[in-house]
C-alpha cells in the first residue's frame, strides 16, 4: 500500500519522495487513516524507529487550514534535541503546500527569540512542556483554535517529571479537541493520563516492538572478568571502529569518566551527560552527527529525544534497571530496515539479568566470545604540569583533577610533588596519551595547562 492509497495529497508526497520516503511502515499504515478520517482520539504503542513522527505529522499537515493563522496542532515531545526533529519533519514533509508553518520551543534557548517568532503565523507548535507553560504565562501563544494535542513519547516525558505540567497542559486545552498519544511502553502514569484526559471510544493501535527489535537487532552480551570491564568493552570496539554506537551508562560521573578512559582508542569518543550545559551539548551532538565522533557515551536521561540515524550498536555498558530501559536504548540501532547490535556488559553474577530481559521482551541473547588484549605494561614515566601550590592544588586535589578530567584512577598515579606553580607525578607509560588528549588545551587559572616530561 502507498501514501497515495492512505489518502495524502500528492503535495505531501511530492515532498515525502524528495527524502526518499515511499513505503508507509506499519504505524503509518494505521494511523494516518484514522487521523484523517476519525475525531476520536488514538493511543499508539511503539517504539522508537517505527515511523511515529510520519505517522502523525503527514496527516495533521493534510488537516490543518493554511489561511487561519493560528495554532492548530501543539506535539509536546520530553526534549530540545526530538522537539527540533519533530519540527524538522513538519518542515520537511511541507515543502510544497501552501504556506504551512511550524515552529520549535524549548528550553535552553532564549525565550524571546521564541516569543518573537511565535508572532509570525503559525499552524504547529512543537513543545516541551516546561517551555510551553511558560510562555502560556506570558500570553505569547494561544491554544483557542487547537484541533490536534499529540504527547509525543508520553512514557519519557513521565519518567522526566513532566506529569504535572503535562496535566496543567491537558486541562487548560478544549476538551473535544483530538488528542493522539505515542508511547513506547505503558507504566501507570501514561494509563492515567489516557483515563483521564481521552475521550470514551479512543482508538488504540499496537505495533509489537518485540517483533521489531527480534527482526532487525541482534541481542549479545558479553562476560568481563572483575576489573578488566574497560579492557572487554575495547576488544568489541576494535571489531567495530569504523561504525557508530552509543554506550550508555548508569550516572554522569560513569559517563564522563568512560569517555576519557576511552581517548586515544580505537575509537573517537564523547560523553553526552547531565552537567554539560546546552552550548556543551549542542556541540557533542554536532560532532556526533557529522561522524568526528563516532561513540556517544551517555545517560539515559542525557541520551532522551536524540535520535540519529544509521546507528550500528548500542552498548550497554552499564545494564538497563528496567526493561524499559533497554527497550528505548536498543531501539536507536537497527532503524528503516537496516540491521544493529545491542550488547550487554556483565559478569557472571549478573546473567540472572540477561535471563529476566529474554523472558520479559522474548527475545534471544546469545554469547561473544571476545579477549581483551592486555597491552604490556610500560615502565613508569614522569609528566611536570605549570599548576601548583599557586594555582590551590594539593597533592590530593592534583589526584582528584587527574581522576576526573584525564580518567586517571587513583592507584595509577604516584609519587605526587606539588610546589608554587608547577607540579610532577608519575603514570604508568602506556597512559601518558590519555592524559595529553584529554587535557589538551585545558585551561585553569587563567593559564593553558602544559606538559613536559
Amino acid at each position: 500500500m502507498t501514501f497515495a492509497d492512505l489518502g495524502i495529497n500528492d503535495d505531501i508526497i511530492q515532498a515525502l519522495d524528495g527524502n526518499n520516503i515511499s513505503t508507509p511502515t506499519d504505524i503509518q499504515l494505521q494511523a494516518i487513516p484514522h487521523i484523517l478520517s476519525h475525531t476520536s482520539d488514538l493511543v499508539a504503542v511503539a517504539q522508537t524507529g517505527t515511523g511515529k513522527t510520519a505517522a502523525f505529522s503527514i496527516p495533521i499537515l493534510q488537516s490543518v487550514n493554511p489561511l487561519l493563522p493560528q495554532i492548530q496542532a501543539l506535539v509536546l515531545v520530553p526534549t530540545r534535541e526530538l522537539g527540533q526533529q519533530v519540527a524538522r519533519e513538519f518542515f520537511l514533509f511541507s515543502k510544497y503546500l501552501s504556506r504551512v508553518f511550524a515552529e520549535a520551543v524549548y528550553g535552553g534557548a532564549p525565550i524571546e527569540d521564541q516569543i518573537q517568532k511565535l508572532k509570525r503565523p503559525t499552524h504547529v507548535v512543537v513543545a516541551t512542556p516546561g517551555r510551553l507553560i511558560d510562555l502560556l504565562e506570558r500570553k505569547a501563544l494561544s491554544l483557542d483554535h487547537l484541533k490536534y494535542l499529540v504527547l509525543d513519547e508520553a512514557d519519557e516525558m513521565m519518567n522526566m517529571g513532566f506529569k504535572d505540567g503535562i496535566d496543567r497542559i491537558l486541562e487548560s486545552c478544549n476538551k473535544n479537541i483530538t488528542k493522539m498519544l505515542f508511547t513506547a511502553t505503558m507504566p501507570a502514569d501514561v494509563k492515567h493520563i489516557i483515563s483521564k484526559y481521552l475521550r470514551p471510544g479512543f482508538a488504540e493501535i499496537h505495533i509489537n516492538a518485540e517483533e521489531f527489535i527480534n527482526r532487525n537487532i541482534e541481542h549479545s552480551y558479553l562476560l568481563y572478568k572483575q576489573g578488566e570491564k574497560l579492557e572487554y568493552l575495547k576488544a568489541f570496539l576494535s571489531g567495530h571502529a569504523d561504525e557508530r554506537g552509543i554506550a550508555f551508562c548508569r550516572t554522569k560521573l560513569d559517563a564522563k569518566r568512560l569517555a576519557k578512559q576511552l581517548a586515544g582508542c580505537i575509537v573517537s569518543a564523547d560523553a553526552l551527560h547531565g552537567n554539560l550545559n546546552q552550548e556543551m551539548r549542542d556541540k557533542v551532538m554536532r560532532a556526533f552527527k557529522r561522524g568526528s565522533i563516532n561513540l556517544l557515551v551517555a545517560t539515559d536521561i542525557a541520551a532522551r529525544g536524540i535520535d540519529v540515524k544509521d546507528l550500528d550498536y548500542i552498548v550497554h555498558y552499564s545494564l538497563p534497571e528496567k526493561t524499559e530501559q533497554y527497550t528505548h536504548r536498543s531501539g536507536r540501532t537497527a532503524r528503516a530496515g537496516k540491521s544493529g547490535i545491542s550488547v550487554c556488559l556483565a559478569t557472571k553474577d549478573q546473567l540472572e539479568d540477561i535471563h529476566t530481559l529474554q523472558s520479559e521482551l522474548n527475545i534471544l541473547f546469545s554469547p561473544l566470545n571476545l579477549q581483551p588484549k592486555h597491552e604490556k605494561p610500560e615502565p613508569p614515566i614522569t609528566l611536570h604540569v605549570n599548576i601548583g601550590l599557586g594555582q590551590g592544588f594539593t597533592k590530593n586535589s592534583l589526584k582528584e583533577f587527574l581522576v576526573e578530567e584525564a580518567g586517571l584512577n587513583t592507584d595509577d598515579i604516584q609519587n605526587v610533588l606539588v610546589e608554587d606553580n608547577r607540579s610532577r607525578f608519575s603514570i604508568p607509560g602506556q597512559l601518558e596519551k590519555q592524559v595529553l588528549i584529554n587535557l589538551k588545551g585545558y585551561k585553569l587559572a587563567h593559564r593553558n595547562l602544559k606538559f613536559s616530561r
